[in-house]
């Protein structure tokens, strides 16, 4: 009987570089991004990848503000420019782990192929590492082949990631931030970019004397994966996208470079995923196989939509450092160090 050799979901190999440090990334089976997902099913796929979603999300929509103040931080007068890096990570203590499922039909262009799960609990990404499984892979009620699912791949109490982000600033009290990353290929897993946009206005300077700073801030952010140009799903395979609507307040202490910081955030955080299922199955019980295809798309949205965060930042002479922690349905801690001029 011919085995589907199913590896770690391409989608979450990524995501998985992009969150974890090297040393763990690297230890982990290194199949193709397209190649690996060809060969999983929908349902799994969503259930398995729904936790790094929520994980990146929370993530993505972390650290886009270090104070309330519109213009003033730099020593350059009327222009502001930060530019820095934002470290941020989300706690997985709240995740899902596990997940069952009874089956999945994947039709193709000529048939309709089940895969039949064990009636057991399946770990999700956060879920157990050593723990293989095999699913039943059946057509028109026939079994024709084995599926090896994946255990769980990430065994972290916090998934962290890094974005590069420039600031500028100010004109009639509004400054804009940017995070950029230019399609950078990853290993064998593919290629993945990332750009995002944050438009900032001061509410406190239509205030006399307001004793804090308070601003208003709206963020739209893309991220997209790339399968590598010699596999199956060379094209893109994962487009997300997500945008934040914030309120801010901040008070510096008069006696030193110190600010607290805080705000009520409330965002939306999709993923669509798109690529191609790839099957080889015995010709009903004989020695000969047969190649079919399926193209598989699904969505998925991230758990958080509210947050609420509290932080301090510290500035020495042009650098600025800062650290808060947000409240949410992934609760994320962030820090960010940066240059003010």
């Amino acid at each position: 009987m011919h085995t589907l050799q199913v590896r770690l979901l391409p989608f979450l190999i990524v995501l998985a570089v992009l969150i974890v440090p090297p040393s763990q990334a690297q230890n982990r089976d290194t199949d193709e991004l397209g190649g690996a997902l060809s060969s999983i099913g929908q349902q799994y796929a969503d259930n398995y990848t729904q936790p790094i979603t929520d994980a990146l999300g929370a993530n993505l929509n972390a650290g886009l503000f270090r104070t309330a103040e519109v213009g003033g931080e730099g020593i350059i007068p009327v222009i502001d420019v930060y530019v820095g890096v934002a470290g941020m990570g989300a706690l997985t203590s709240g995740s899902k782990t596990a997940f069952r499922l009874s089956e999945d039909d994947i039709p193709t262009d000529d048939k309709t192929l089940t895969i039949e799960y064990p009636d057991e609990d399946l770990p999700t990404v956060f879920g157990e590492e050593n723990s293989p499984r095999n699913a039943t892979l059946k057509e028109n009620g026939q079994e024709v082949g084995d599926v090896e699912l994946p255990p769980g791949l990430l065994d972290t109490p916090i998934a962290p990631l890094a974005i590069p982000q420039i600031g500028v600033g100010t004109v009639f009290g509004t400054d804009a931030q940017v995070r950029f990353l230019p399609e950078t290929s990853i290993s064998d897993y593919g290629s993945v970019s990332l750009f995002g946009l944050s438009v900032r206005h001061s509410l406190s300077q239509y205030i006399p004397l307001s004793p804090v700073n308070l601003a208003v801030q709206g963020t739209w952010q893309s991220l997209s994966l790339s399968g590598s140009d010699d596999s199956i799903n060379s094209g893109e395979i994962v487009d997300a996208s997500g945008w934040a609507l914030n309120a801010q307040v901040s008070k510096s202490v008069p006696v030193a470079p110190i600010t607290f910081y805080g705000g009520l955030q409330y965002e939306q955080f999709g993923v669509d995923v798109g690529y191609t299922f790839e099957a080889t199955t015995n010709q009903r019980g004989n020695s000969q196989t047969s190649t079919t295809t399926s193209t598989v798309s699904f969505e998925q949205d991230a758990s958080n939509n509210v947050r609420a965060l509290a932080g301090v930042s510290v500035t020495l002479a042009v650098i600025q450092l800062n650290v808060d922690y947000a409240l949410a349905s992934n609760n994320t801690v962030s820090a960010g160090v940066g240059i003010t001029l």
